[in-house]
């Protein structure tokens, strides 16, 4: 017998489907357009599930079809949409994601988090735009590779198949306008786009080529590379806000705040952070590799991002790595350091700060020469505990760190005195995930 929280679910989706899929569409199977399937920018829904409670809003996830035409060819590619059941309880704002070839949606599963995002009102949709495949669980920039009648034609050759970003750009457009996503999403006030390394790279172009202009109110791409984005923001090829998030492992030069488009533009890198950092509590080839992340920053950042779009409000000023005759500068104990665009001295995560260990960036981090409390050059865990604060408060003032994700790293510092947060993270690692106070014994 279904119990009340399940009948419940159960009849809110009886509902949407019989809302939301036209006349003749079964769930679960494709419905073809009558017309050319190059037809523009129209959403073909397939499916609607489940997507969970999100404090006090149920979401539901609507996945289908996207079919239309970019400027060099026609194409069928699949979407997902992740939107509150009722419009009017979300935020007005959508987030775009074209899907990594390997992680899929990985900025809404593993760097934003659905907690951060549902949680806080906001939509989200991920929309296929390339046909390549890498190898086995390499393919997955089409989001869905099992979606029946999916094709690109336009584009350019790659991996055996085709590459368009435009896609993205024209599911931007459809996401206001097609009568499908009105009645899933409501009045969209706000249409972002995001992606991380692969997929970043479309977010990227899109700004640069000006295929962006009018779609995004904001663009982030994270742990990127490539041409420098500020001439488009000077020259009105992109009219939103662009904000990227870097770790040390990118080659960032061409993406420097030059300081040109102070209203439209920031960039931010996190000293000692690799490509890949550990998400903790999600396990990944990247688990018990380093405790140094830019996760922490990017939520942060992102959070900004958003306030500035909605309100005006400016985002913490830029920050990157300090160079020195073209190699990044280090201090004494072998970190990067960090500064703002005038070479001020920007704050870096504690445990950089305070040199528990030396932070190895790559595409997987790694780290040595950890150091205890005493070679740190306190007497007590008390002493190290109140400089980690300190340190870290500097961060949360510089706006690099939320509240939350603050309270987090300094109860880590806090579980297995006289441990630091580098020798917990290394000696206690199930502790130091959940946050869980070491016992004297496992100590030993």
């Amino acid at each position: 017998m279904l119990n009340r929280s399940r009948l419940r679910r159960s009849l809110i989706l009886a509902l949407v489907v019989a809302a939301t899929l036209p006349a003749g569409a079964a769930r679960g199977t494709a419905h073809h357009p009558r017309t050319d399937p190059a037809a523009q920018g129209r959403l073909i829904p397939r499916n609607v599930t489940w997507a969970g409670w999100h404090g006090r809003t149920p979401y539901l996830r609507h996945d289908g079809l996207f079919a239309g035409r970019t400027s060099t060819g026609a194409f069928r590619v699949p979407y997902q949409i992740t939107a509150p059941l009722d419009a009017e309880q979300g935020n007005g704002t959508v987030l775009v994601e074209p899907p990594h070839f390997a992680i899929g949606l990985g900025a809404r599963d593993v760097y934003l988090r659905p907690r951060l995002l549902f949680g806080r009102g906001f939509a989200h949709a991920g929309i296929g735009w390339s046909t390549a495949d890498f190898g086995p669980g390499q393919n997955l920039r089409i989001l869905d590779p099992q979606a029946p009648g999916t094709f690109v034609q336009g584009g350019t050759a790659e991996g055996g198949g085709r590459t368009d970003p435009e896609i993205v750009a024209e599911f931007g457009r459809a996401l206001s306008r097609d009568p499908i996503a009105r009645k899933v999403l409501g009045e969209t006030g706000r249409t972002y786009v995001t992606g991380f390394s692969d997929s970043s790279v479309p977010v990227l172009d899109l700004v640069t080529t000006g295929r962006a202009r009018g779609v995004f109110d904001l663009a982030l791409p994270f742990t990127t590379e490539g041409a420098d984005p500020q001439p488009a923001l000077l020259d009105g090829r992109f009219d939103g806000r662009l904000v990227i998030v870097n770790s040390e492992a990118e080659d960032s030069a061409t993406l420097l705040d030059r300081g040109v488009a102070p209203g439209r533009y920031r960039f931010y890198a996190v000293a000692g952070s690799p490509h890949v950092p550990d998400h903790l509590e999600i396990p990944s080839f990247a688990t018990r590799t380093t405790p140094a992340s830019w996760e922490p920053a990017l939520r942060a950042h992102f959070l900004q991002a958003d306030r500035w779009v909605r309100h005006g409000d400016s985002p913490p000023a830029s920050y990157h790595l300090k160079a020195a005759g073209g190699v990044i500068a280090r201090d004494a104990n072998g970190n990067a350091l960090a500064v703002h665009a005038h070479g001020r001295p920007a704050p870096r995560p504690p445990y950089v700060e305070l040199g528990e260990a030396r932070y190895v960036t790559g595409f997987v981090g790694s780290y040595d020469a950890v150091r205890t409390i005493g070679q740190l050059g306190f007497t007590g865990h008390a002493g190290y505990l109140a400089a980690f604060r300190g340190r870290l408060l500097a961060q949360l003032a510089a706006g690099q760190v939320t509240r939350e994700e603050a309270a987090a790293m300094r109860a880590r510092a806090a579980l297995c005195p006289p441990l630091t947060y580098t020798q917990t993270y290394r000696d206690h690692y199930d502790d130091f995930v959940a946050m869980r106070p070491c016992s004297s014994s496992k100590q030993g």
